[in-house]
């Protein structure tokens, strides 16, 4: 009875710290589009759609993540995968979240100081995200489920993988941006700061903090190792 307790409130603590990933990745988000300096590469083919259409950014964004869930689920070439699949209400979530947090986020941004400071925390709010949802070895936010699908698949850091999937969405961003716009639309020092240090920051984190949360997390030490092996073996 007492270990079946210590197993709740161990899942009850990995969804907490899961769910609250997910918020600061929203935040990320949001704060990225709200510097005014350039969006962040994982929402800029999402922001540049929402754009063209009426349709709002955390819409866009849960669509983009969907398409990430195929693109894992085709990778991976399982008929049954919970872990992807799980990803489709994330998603979901995800949407909403950041649509929530945007339409809260009603503070002025009137000075260049207040731009970078924006950016400067977007970036930091993203990688600690990335870094508690990764660890908790639930189910991925599905651009990071993609990043690290590609990361096992090449035997990459999952931090460098990360700096080429934003290099490769900015540059899909302006594409579409110049097709659907006539014009580039959220592209700026924020979005190519983003791209760099987002992975950057990523990488230092996982190497300070996530073994030390995923061992205080993970009683049973086994499970530990023999989970998102990738991180532990080359970040």
């Amino acid at each position: 009875m007492k270990g079946k307790q210590k197993e709740w409130k161990r899942w009850a603590l990995r969804g907490l710290i899961y769910f609250a990933g997910m918020w600061m990745i929203s935040a990320g988000i949001v704060l990225c589009v709200k510097s005014d300096l350039g969006v962040s590469p994982i929402s800029s083919v999402p922001y540049v759609l929402s754009l063209a259409s009426s349709m709002t950014l955390g819409t866009y964004t849960m669509l983009f993540h969907y398409m990430n869930t195929l693109f894992q689920y085709i990778t991976e070439k399982k008929l049954w995968n919970p872990q992807v699949l799980l990803q489709i209400p994330i998603a979901s979530v995800f949407g909403w979240m950041i649509d929530f947090l945007k339409s809260r986020c009603t503070f002025p941004v009137t000075s260049l100081e207040t731009q970078i400071l924006c950016l400067v925390f977007s970036i930091f709010f993203t990688a600690f995200g990335m870094v508690f949802m990764v660890n908790m070895q639930l189910v991925q936010n599905p651009p990071d489920g993609t990043v690290k699908t590609i990361s096992a698949k090449c035997c990459k850091e999952m931090g460098k993988v990360k700096i080429a999937y934003d290099c490769f969405m900015m540059l899909l961003s302006i594409l579409l941006s110049r097709i659907l716009l006539g014009r580039v639309e959220g592209f700026g020092a924020g979005t190519i700061c983003s791209a760099f240090f987002v992975g950057k920051t990523l990488s230092v984190l996982q190497k300070c903090a996530g073994q030390k949360l995923k061992n205080y997390i993970f009683i049973n030490k086994e499970e530990n190792k023999n989970e998102v092996g990738i991180i532990d073996s080359n970040l």
